[in-house]
């Protein structure tokens, strides 16, 4: 009875180092895709900050307008890329 015991305790030892591992992972994954989100809109943000710091209005709308598209884009495809990887690794 004791070796049973022993390796069941073995087991929940092994499951719960485990389960800590894939949580980290997990967590440090989010955290990647939120600042990839993040860096890939920059480049809109500033787009649609230039905008407004030009004297010509048809150069500040064309800036405005591109930065309004590229926002969306970027994280539809970060996003996308993210829900891709975690099914994969069997999170969603």
């Amino acid at each position: 009875m004791g070796a049973h015991r022993e390796a069941y305790e073995e087991m929940a030892e092994r499951h719960l180092r485990e389960w800590k591992e894939d949580t980290r992972v997990r967590r440090r994954f989010w955290v990647r895709t939120a600042l990839l989100c993040w860096a890939c809109a920059m480049p809109g943000f500033l787009l649609g900050a230039w905008a407004f710091r030009v004297n010509d209005p048809e150069l500040g709308a064309i800036l405005l307008k591109a930065g309004t598209i590229l926002v969306p884009i970027a994280l539809l495809v970060v996003i996308g890329r993210a829900i891709h990887v975690a099914q994969d690794r069997g999170w969603l």
